[in-house]
């Protein structure tokens, strides 16, 4: 079961991409034992960046994870676009691609099979579907991805539902390319074997932490909730972002040292 980190993308003075700041951020990851990255997911600002923005974080990451998972998540509205990040992180030695359900609107589940059918023949290489009803108003529901997997159009599944049902579930119809995501389940995952993994957006800033409890140290359950809880109030990924030193990018402002109160320093050296 691999350990992977939903990135941030961090931001100079000037509103500029800091690729230098990201590079360093990735190598510092690895070196703490983070097995594999995800860029440019709702953690790392999708919506926020362009076609041109997304490529060259995906670059970054990919040349500095050095081998590692790499799975950009390359959603954008337009269909050119994705065809563009498509053919870019295949280039760039991607592992797979992370893909979300179309946004904004609800779609019923046969449009959504037929969405991913034509994503995955636009993609030419893996496609894990991504499940999280907490931004997305379109579920993965479970038969609809396990009929997509058993057709071969998807190669696995990033599931932030926090449901440990769910994901026990999947993970036993589907042993090894189901990951699970969000901080109210990672006590948790080290209890089902059959996941693929755990993408964590806390593993930013404190991986220390979530690898311990990743491996199975639950009495780490309360101390993880708090940090949990406390990032989520200040902002989330702007409350890592700050206490990462990466700066913030219209419409997002960094978080006031009020908001901040309670939340410990990264674990940056």
């Amino acid at each position: 079961m691999l350990f992977l980190v939903a990135g941030v993308t961090p931001f100079d003075p000037r509103g500029r991409l800091d690729l230098g700041h990201l590079r360093a951020h990735v190598l510092w990851l690895a070196a703490q034992g983070v097995q594999g990255f995800v860029p440019t997911g709702s953690t790392g600002e999708m919506l926020y960046l362009t076609d041109r923005e997304k490529e060259a974080v995906h670059r970054t990451v990919l040349d500095a994870a050095r081998g590692l998972p790499v799975y950009p998540c390359i959603w954008d509205p337009s269909p050119a676009t994705m065809a563009y990040l498509f053919d870019a992180a295949r280039d760039n030695g991607a592992t797979g691609v992370l893909v979300p359900p179309p946004l904004y609107y609800k779609v019923e589940q046969p449009l959504l099979v037929r969405w991913y059918q034509s994503v995955a023949q636009a993609a030419d290489q893996p496609v894990l579907a991504y499940h999280n009803p907490t931004y997305f108003p379109t579920d993965v529901a479970e038969d609809t991805y396990l009929a997509l997997r058993e057709e071969g159009v998807l190669a696995g599944m990033k599931d932030s539902s926090q449901d440990r049902w769910r994901l026990e579930r999947l993970a036993k119809a589907d042993p090894g390319a189901v990951y699970g995501g969000g901080a109210g389940v990672l006590c948790d995952v080290h209890a089902i074997p059959q996941l693929a993994g755990y993408i964590s957006a806390l593993g930013n800033a404190w991986p220390s932490l979530c690898l311990r409890v990743f491996h199975g140290e639950t009495q780490l359950r309360e101390a993880l909730a708090d940090r949990a809880s406390r990032v989520r109030a200040a902002g989330l990924f702007r409350a890592m972002k700050k206490r990462l030193g990466m700066g913030c990018r219209v419409p997002y402002v960094e978080p006031d040292e009020d908001a901040m109160q309670g939340i410990p320093p990264a674990e940056m050296p």
